[in-house]
């Protein structure tokens, strides 16, 4: 394990003092697309194993495009979050 010297620690200390509120307004501008991408998703893969269940091919294709829509809100987070990265003050 590497050790650090105070002066180092320090700064440190201080690097993520500064930043630390920074990251937290980014993840905080993600998180609702982030948490409905994952309902949906959860939803999608319910739908699935129901219709796996019952052979139920619209019940299927529902939870297709439940999953997809799922998948996209979350990309849409991650894009808005690197977004949010690039746009420092």
């Amino acid at each position: 394990m590497m050790r650090m010297s105070p002066e180092e620690k320090k700064e440190l200390d201080d690097w993520v003092e500064k930043e630390y509120p920074k990251s937290m307004k980014r993840i905080q501008s993600s998180t609702p697309f982030y948490q409905i991408g994952k309902f949906l998703i959860g939803i999608g893969v319910i739908m699935y194993i129901i219709s796996a269940i019952f052979t139920h091919n619209p019940l299927r294709i529902a939870s297709m495009v439940m999953l997809l829509i799922g998948m996209s809100i979350e990309g849409f987070a991650l894009v808005k979050y690197f977004q949010s990265l690039s746009n420092e003050d």
